[in-house]
């Protein structure tokens, strides 16, 4: 281009070169923009329905893990009472047995006394009551004494009003075993304020109500206003819907009036349900805000996207003109040259230098990161490991051998719990663990455990593959093995010897295969819906797995579950800043 030709460029005015360059940009990001516009208020109303999505489903988790608590404390009463009842069944003195079930009760706070009863005849005796002294007649627990002497199974009762504590409870009985089939029944009457205790420890947030209602629809605990609705019955919308299933979500006002989305699911154990709502100002309420904050900023970021164009289209333009400037200048020999704009090339050098910056920083962060958390496993594993201690000596010290094999199961569970922090501390990737190697050294320790002092051997036997799973997915497992190795040992192999296998492998992209089995007699009829196998297929439910059992030349239990593929291990890896596996 010669200094002419570039003269040319500009037959008016540098004014109206600068309106022409300006308008040929806000053109161009107009027609950018626009998509944009629609784009961002297309995703603002899907994030609504996200948020509204997600809060249900965290509102449906956190309401299973408060039905697994209770179902846990309910085990743990019936697990005592079955201790007290082994012992009474070896020694039938009703007034050592008293006193044994004063000793019992003091260690349950929330237990107003301990029974025992037998069909049609008045109590035997109560802890409430001086050994001997007259009992109070009838009492509204005596249908269920007659159930569980029927059906020899633990029941849980609805809430009622005890004549011998004075106050709301439920009362959870186990049958006394027996030669000619079980005549006694042992009663432990649990205040309503055990329940309340339960739900205000799973950290229900201001506004918010939980709450436990039985199978007559009483309410037996809540965690708002509980002095003024334990005892009444729960609102009838809310009735009408856990009629309908055992889980699910309803909308209705709270007995205080207000308006709630709630979410429920009943215990298959006790008959309860227990529901978790949200008032909507604490939920809709917050979710339109949200929106509109998403609008608004949404708005305001095109708005300072639309300055930034024109700032820099003016920019452009004067740089322009400053050309076409020192282009005229030189048209004019001897005549100063004016100064040539800065370019953009210095403004894109500072956002990478930002981005590097910012990088940089983001990288430590993550180190930071992972360091905490395998201190934090590593902690939380030795923590474990002191609990496993204490309750090894508790064992050793005491005598009584109901209470040392509930103290074993204890120590297996707990143990369960302190390999998957071992395995988080040791992995290569923070929050994953290999399967195979977990379950192996499991169930090691389990067989090990329960083999002890047995005349004939238990031997286990290991078929494993390279699988990965999360924290939460490896603690189920973990559980359901232990579970099952417990009840094999205790009852497969009556005085002989057995085998129990494992063997896991990973079967199509995105699943796993986990197969636990045992050459013993068979699970028996009477144990096909025990506390053991009811808690193996709520750990089954938590991980989207449904368990199929088998009794033939035994008993196996097979489950199918998800689990990490090859390239989420590897995008994982890459995350944290750790090499990713070339092959």
């Amino acid at each position: 281009m010669t200094i002419s030709s570039a003269s040319n460029i500009w037959p008016l005015s540098h004014d109206t070169a600068r309106w022409k360059i300006s308008h040929g940009l806000f053109n161009m990001m107009a027609v950018v923009l626009a998509p944009m516009a629609l784009v961002a208020i297309g995703i603002t109303a899907w994030n609504l329905s996200y948020q509204r999505r997600f809060a249900e489903t965290e509102m449906e988790r956190t309401v299973h893990a408060m039905a697994v608590a209770l179902d846990r404390q309910i085990l743990v009463t019936i697990a005592a009472l079955q201790s007290l009842a082994i012992g009474m069944a070896d020694d039938p003195n009703s007034e050592r047995a008293y006193r044994i079930a004063q000793e019992v009760k003091a260690k349950h706070p929330y237990w107003s006394h301990v029974s025992l009863r037998q069909a049609g005849e008045n109590l035997r005796f109560s802890t409430a009551l001086p050994f001997g002294a007259p009992i109070p007649s009838p009492n509204p627990v005596d249908p269920l004494v007659a159930k569980t002497l029927a059906t020899g199974q633990p029941q849980v009762s609805d809430l009622m009003y005890g004549p011998i504590a004075q106050a709301p409870v439920a009362a959870v009985l186990v049958p006394v075993p027996a030669k000619d089939g079980p005549t006694l029944v042992l009663i432990a009457v649990v205040t309503a304020t055990k329940w309340e205790k339960l739900l205000q420890e799973q950290g229900v947030a201001a506004g918010w109500v939980a709450g436990i209602i039985d199978a007559k629809g009483v309410v037996i605990a809540r965690t708002r206003a509980a002095e003024q609705f334990v005892g009444k019955p729960a609102p009838g919308w809310v009735l009408d819907a856990i009629r309908q299933a055992a889980d699910g979500r309803a909308e209705g006002p709270a007995l205080e009036g207000e308006p709630l989305s709630l979410v429920y699911s009943r215990s298959a154990m006790s008959g309860w349900t227990v529901a978790f709502a949200a008032p909507a100002s604490e939920l809709e309420v917050p979710l339109w805000r949200s929106m509109w904050l998403s609008v608004a900023v949404s708005s305001m970021m095109m708005m300072v996207a639309a300055f930034v164009v024109l700032a820099y289209a003016r920019r452009l333009s004067r740089s322009v003109i400053g050309l076409s400037r020192v282009a005229e200048a030189m048209e004019r020999p001897g005549a100063d040259l004016p100064s040539i704009p800065a370019s953009a090339s210095a403004e894109l050098a500072l956002v990478y230098a930002s981005t590097h910056t910012a990088s940089r920083h983001l990288r430590k962060t993550v180190e930071e990161h992972t360091t905490a958390m395998r201190e934090l496993q590593h902690r939380v594993k030795n923590d474990l490991q002191a609990i496993i201690s204490l309750i090894t000596m508790e064992r050793f010290q005491t005598g009584c051998a109901g209470s040392c094999a509930i103290l074993s199961e204890l120590e297996s569970k707990i143990e369960v719990l302190r390999l998957v922090h071992s395995r988080l501390y040791d992995a290569s990737q923070v929050g994953t663990i290999e399967l195979g190697g977990y379950l192996r050294e499991l169930c090691e320790h389990v067989v090990a455990l329960y083999g002890r002092g047995r005349a004939e051997p238990i031997m286990f036997k290991a078929t494993v593959g390279e699988v990965r799973v999360d924290h939460s997915t490896a603690a189920s497992l973990g559980l359901i093995a232990n579970e099952f190795i417990t009840n094999s040992a205790k009852h497969a192999f009556p005085g002989r010897a057995g085998t129990i296998t494992l063997d896991l492998w990973a079967g199509e992209e995105g699943r796993g295969w986990l197969r636990l089995a045992d050459d013993g007699i068979g699970m028996a009829a009477s144990r096909s819906r025990s506390s053991g196998t009811n808690l193996i297929e709520r750990l089954a439910d938590q991980v989207g797995a449904e368990p199929e059992w088998s009794v033939v030349g035994g008993t196996s239990l097979l489950l199918s579950f998800a689990v990490e593929t090859a390239a989420e291990v590897q995008q994982s890896a890459i995350a944290q800043g750790q090499p990713a596996d070339p092959c």
